[in-house]
């Protein structure tokens, strides 16, 4: 039987299908031959809409699965599949990964963290940007962007110029330059970095392309830093998916007068850490995302000094973040009334913090990462 590797490729070059179509193709038994076919009864099966089954067909009996390789491998860019053991763990628990990602320059690269923002920044949030990625680059970590205008370039730039690594997620493919202009970045970051897209080659520049992508910058990100941002952008998006896969986020406070700083003060608003001081910041996530505890046993000793319930409660905000106090309740099998007098403690102590209206998390440092 043909490797699931041509399919997934075949698959990805729809732009529009991810991981939920594979592993639809396992529970209903679909080779990845029957999918190389690209016949109507299996895209069916799939629950491929008909007008994306045509564009599949047309794409099989084109032997784009081929080409695709056969460019990639000239184009020295590795092409890495949904089922390829080099797929990053951290995207493979996604419900909605991508089926394929397209990768040149350097990966995997070391402790990622996305700085985003806005296109249409301030000259302030410009040098923030810049500052954030020069000092991500001194403590030997990654920073993770979108490639695009603006927060995105210069934390790309600040990082390149520090010699530091960094990486673009794409909105196009790995071909595409965009936005115009940006040729000269776009050669930087393959030297000290990589480039990343899950789309094809020669895929152009698509408006809904680009919130698509933000996933995964979400999802790579072992924290998020967001600089600049309405209300309504892509960085808010990036920043909701980011807290959803359990990941830190921070956000640079803004003026209340300005809607680049809206969306950051809605985050902090939310329970977003408050990123007011670049060093601080940089010596937090080199030691661990903000560890609380230079010594294993200044752990051990403040939670021997808590009480059972209290221990239960740091034990499943460990496990899970943004929880109520009735899903604590519920996991620790304990009464609202102890959960509340639990809490009261353990805020105190700054283990944890109130991440959003009535949901707690444990302080970064503590939690377990995914």
């Amino acid at each position: 039987m043909t490797s699931s590797r041509p399919a997934l490729i075949l698959l990805n070059g729809l732009t529009t299908l991810d991981a939920r179509v594979w592993e639809r193709s396992r529970e209903r038994d679909i080779s990845p031959d029957d999918i190389l076919r690209g016949d109507g009864k299996t895209c069916t099966a799939l629950g491929i809409p008909e007008a994306s089954a045509r564009a599949l067909a047309e794409l099989a009996a084109s032997g784009f699965h081929e080409t695709e390789q056969e460019r990639a491998d000239r184009e020295n860019v590795r092409i890495v599949t949904y089922d390829d053991t080099a797929y990053p763990d951290a995207l493979r628990s996604l419900s909605d990964a991508p089926l394929a990602l397209y990768i040149a320059g350097k990966w995997p690269l070391c402790a990622p963290t996305a700085v985003v923002g806005t296109r249409k920044c301030s000259s302030y949030g410009r040098a923030v940007g810049m500052a954030l990625g020069r000092a991500i680059a001194q403590i030997g970590g990654t920073v993770l962007s979108g490639g695009a205008l603006g927060i995105d370039a210069s934390a790309h730039e600040g990082c390149l110029d520090a010699g530091g690594a960094t990486a673009a997620v794409l909105g196009t493919g790995p071909d595409v330059v965009y936005p115009r202009g940006h040729e000269r970045l776009y050669r930087r970051i393959l030297e000290g970095g990589g480039v990343i897209t899950e789309y094809p080659f020669g895929t152009g520049p698509k408006t809904w392309l680009f919130p698509r992508r933000n996933r995964i910058i979400a999802g790579l990100a072992e924290r998020l830093a967001v600089v600049e941002a309405p209300m309504k952008s892509g960085a808010m998006i990036t920043a909701r998916l980011a807290l959803e896969y359990g990941r830190d986020v921070w956000a640079v406070p803004g003026r209340i007068d300005e809607e680049c700083g809206r969306g950051t003060n809605r985050l902090i608003a939310d329970g977003a850490i408050p990123l007011v001081d670049i060093g601080e910041f940089a010596s937090i996530i080199s030691n661990g995302q903000l560890s609380l505890f230079s010594e294993p046993s200044a752990r051990e000793a403040i939670s021997n000094g808590m009480t059972d319930e209290e221990e239960k409660i740091l034990h499943i905000l460990e496990k899970n973040v943004h929880q109520t106090v009735d899903n604590i309740a519920a996991e620790g099998t304990m009464t609202a009334a102890d959960v509340l007098s639990g809490l009261a403690v353990l805020a105190a102590r700054s283990l944890i913090y109130q991440s959003g209206p009535g949901r707690w998390s444990a302080a970064p440092g503590i939690r377990k990462q995914p």
